[in-house]
């Protein structure tokens, strides 16, 4: 594995932890638009997790280095 290449997996798992710090978790009821905004950020962090496994397939990403949609 080349430098750049540890770069981008650092990257997209910075980026992965930083969706997950914006998931929403408190006691009691939450509210529709609540668990569908946590639904997306978890699903955006499952994405950069999905690629950080296949970089080896993918090489280095399309577009790495632009923040998440949900930002």
């Amino acid at each position: 594995m080349n430098a750049d290449t540890a770069l981008t997996i650092m990257e997209a798992l910075d980026q992965a932890e930083a969706l997950l710090n914006r998931v929403h978790l408190r006691d009691g009821y939450a509210g529709r638009d609540t668990l569908a905004r946590n639904r997306e950020l978890l699903n955006a962090a499952r994405h950069r997790l999905d690629q950080v496994h296949s970089i080896e397939e993918m090489g280095v990403f399309e577009g790495f280095g632009r923040p998440p949609a949900l930002a």
